[in-house]
């Protein structure tokens, strides 16, 4: 199996990897909306937090804290902010319109990474890549409609699509940092950050939380854990702005959560704006791919060895 994925190009791999994270996060989704309506999004996000926080802490224990070194502490703090940003917004707005919605209006993040990494690293713009970008922007255009009233946005699309920026934003961080940051790391850190942002503005409002709200928060913690990593993957061999359309392949999982956990269809339009997205995918040119390391993880000597001239002649190469 390993060799048969190795034989691929790096685009079609990182593809695969964010196609398995796009499954991963929409069970995210199933945990937070199935916890009870009277915990604030705030507590929830600091709840998580709290339990993957400790369950990092154990594994350190044994693996040691070699994986969790870092000489870019700024950037996991800004990507930890744009991460769990992204996470409250979502938890926003799955608290008003269902899993497959939220993730209609979730995917103007396709967009948004293709622009910012063509400004930000370089990246080559090409007309498939333009084609297939705006052929899902107009499928989601046509799933959302029905939800506009004139030109104003309901708070709740509003914040899927803030949401959406935040996680495009953090995806490019990424994407710099899996250069010299170990996965382990970039896991680890942002949920520090979480507790410190989340937890005394949970304390403010804190609600009573039963064990089941608790082992909700949590699955919404290890598949959120689950799904970051499988994006750390990709972002590894896979030029950014190719493998984020990817996401499109969110909308059936999250057709398939809707049916089984809350007996919910969406409407016939969205089927169509979906088999758009669906098409936009199979736009995308898969040949090629980024050059990374050949080790999954940087070494010892990377991370002691990091320094802004080797941080932007990478930018550079990029």
């Amino acid at each position: 199996m390993t060799r048969t994925l190795t034989r691929l190009s790096g685009n079609l791999r990182g593809v695969l990897w964010m196609t398995a994270a796009m499954a991963s996060g929409v069970f995210v989704d199933v945990c937070a909306k199935l916890v009870s309506a009277e915990i604030p999004t705030a507590q929830i996000l600091a709840m998580r937090a709290i339990l993957t926080v400790v369950v990092f802490v154990v594994v350190v224990c044994f693996v040691g804290t070699r994986q969790i070194r870092t000489r870019r502490p700024m950037a996991h703090i800004a990507r930890g902010v744009l991460w769990y940003g992204s996470l409250f917004c979502v938890f926003f707005a799955l608290r008003q319109m269902s899993i497959s919605e939220v993730n209609a209006y979730l995917f103007i993040e396709a967009l948004l990474t293709v622009m910012l990494a063509v400004v930000f690293f370089g990246e080559k713009l090409t007309a498939r890549k333009i084609g297939a970008t705006a052929l899902g922007l107009v499928g989601v255009w046509v799933m959302c409609v029905p939800k506009m009233d004139g030109f104003g946005v309901p708070l709740g699309i509003a914040a899927a699509l803030f949401g959406a920026f935040c996680f495009s934003a953090q995806t490019l961080f990424a994407k710099v940092m899996v250069r010299t940051e170990t996965n382990f790391s970039m896991l680890f850190w942002p949920q520090l950050i979480a507790v410190v942002i989340w937890l005394p503005v949970a304390i403010i409002m804190w609600q009573p939380a039963s064990i089941a709200d608790w082992a909700l928060s949590g699955g919404a913690g290890f598949f959120a854990m689950s799904t970051n990593y499988m994006v750390l993957r990709a972002v590894r061999v896979a030029d950014a702005s190719v493998i984020s359309p990817a996401a499109y392949t969110a909308l059936p999982f999250s057709m398939a959560m809707d049916l089984i956990f809350f007996d919910m269809l969406p409407m016939p339009i969205i089927f169509i704006g979906a088999g758009l997205v669906v098409l936009a995918v199979m736009l995308l040119d898969f040949k090629g791919g980024a050059r990374p390391a050949t080790a999954d993880e940087p070494d010892e000597k990377t991370l002691k060895d990091d320094s802004s001239s080797k941080v932007k002649c990478a930018d550079a190469q990029v």
